[in-house]
């Protein structure tokens, strides 16, 4: 009896540790939520006619929350839109379970989801989409066509049959797997750097900082503007009140200056602060074409640091007079205009891949009037170094995990001193 009792015993151990280690080995992965995971449409055989926007905001759809993935546009042939699309986290070893999105669509159409690894492709999933309502699919990977483990380099979408002269947006949020295995390195990995270990060599441009002219390089087309926030007859009374090219709110001042002062941030916050920031000014401009668009300039950058599969990694920079809109008052009825200046600089990822980058700094990504560009030091675990205009800068990390980029500014008499964080993979 007693040995009998031990041997149960024993054995239910074993069963609990099994499962237990079951439970560790799978598990539920996001690959994109909430905007914070941007990653890239692979160029080589996209048929979508543009590009992804990775945080856009529609309004909320339901349980479909902004921001999400965006992709739009319209074609003079009816054809199939389709393209691979490749996030952070991946590659991942998946083995069972379902692929879960979210999706929406402004038309009637038929949509595809499917699995590539290095070497083959699952089979496509479909579903037809009716115009406005937001679809939740959970599609067990037996139905793609994969009945053991996959690794999964990147997730293929597209729209089928889609109507000529139709305009078309489809919207994309909360992608995942639900059973990823822990501890397993993937068979094969995609990487989007060049074949053989070849470091990829990023070229740089010719822009001038101060042009607000800027070329698509990477993109395949030019992003459009922020909308802006005033209206023409507002824009024309405010400018007979300031010549400044850029008016805030002080709250919106006062959030840019909180944000540029963080001692700490998250590696996905720290990546949006830059955008973020440019967003607020730039959105309540008073004169058009002051400045290159921040928005065509942070896309360039994601998509160097992506091809470049997150070892080099443009530094984002702006250097911009604007002004805020200050309450006079305790009752705040009347307003003064104060100036103000923006020094800041940025990183379009939250991740690195390895303890050895390459920052560099292109004119093409700085946002400014000035003709001089600020001169700057870059800091990690005390050691700085100066980079220059069109050069890179080699950065060793001390381990993995999140680390923080000290970015020193001087532009005239204006000295800014800055936090990025990044996480290293």
């Amino acid at each position: 009896m007693v040995i009998n009792r031990m041997f149960k015993g024993v054995a239910l151990c074993g069963a609990l540790w099994a499962l237990n280690g079951f439970a560790e080995e799978c598990k539920g992965v996001v690959l994109y939520s909430d905007g914070n995971d941007n990653g890239q449409m692979i160029e080589t055989g996209r048929t979508f006619p543009e590009q992804p926007e990775w945080k856009a905001n529609w309004g909320n759809f339901g349980n479909m929350v902004s921001p999400y993935i965006r992709l739009s546009g319209i074609k003079n042939v009816q054809g199939d839109w389709k393209g691979l699309l490749s996030f952070p986290s991946l590659p991942l070893h998946v083995d069972g379970g379902v692929l879960r999105l979210k999706v929406r669509s402004t038309q009637n159409v038929r949509f595809g989801v499917w699995l590539k690894n290095a070497t083959s492709e699952s089979g496509i999933y479909y579903a037809e989409l009716t115009a406005d309502k937001t679809h939740s699919l959970e599609i067990p990977l037996a139905n793609l066509g994969v009945t053991g483990s996959f690794d999964v380099a990147n997730v293929g979408v597209g729209l089928f049959q889609v109507p000529q002269y139709q305009y078309t947006t489809l919207f994309i949020d909360d992608v995942g797997f639900s059973c990823v295995k822990n501890n397993v390195e993937p068979s094969s990995s995609v990487s989007l750097g060049n074949a053989n270990d070849v470091p990829w060599e990023y070229e740089f441009s010719n822009a001038e900082a101060w042009s607000s002219s800027r070329e698509e390089r990477l993109l395949p087309a030019l992003e459009s503007e922020f909308s802006a926030a005033y209206s023409l007859q507002k824009k024309n009374l405010l400018m007979s009140k300031t010549d400044a090219d850029f008016l805030v709110s002080e709250l919106e001042h006062l959030k840019i200056v909180n944000s540029i002062r963080a001692t700490e941030m998250t590696a996905k916050k720290s990546r949006l602060t830059w955008y973020d920031n440019m967003y607020t000014i730039v959105r309540n401009r008073l004169r058009e074409n002051v400045v290159a668009n921040p928005k065509q300039l942070y896309f360039e950058a994601e998509a160097v640091a992506a091809n470049s599969d997150y070892t080099v990694i443009p530094l984002l920079v702006a250097d911009l007079d604007y002004a805020y809109n200050a309450c006079a008052d305790s009752a705040c009825n009347t307003n003064n205009v104060i100036k103000a200046h923006l020094l800041t600089a940025g990183l379009p990822t939250s991740f690195v891949r390895g303890s050895k980058v390459s920052l560099i700094l292109d004119p093409y990504f700085v946002v400014t009037k000035q003709r001089e560009l600020p001169s700057i030091s870059v800091c990690v675990s005390g050691s700085c170094k100066t980079i220059v205009p069109r050069e890179r800068l080699e950065l060793e990390f001390p381990s993995t995990g999140l680390q923080t980029i000290v970015v020193k500014m001087k532009s005239g008499d204006r000295n800014v001193e800055q936090k990025l964080f990044v996480e290293v993979k």
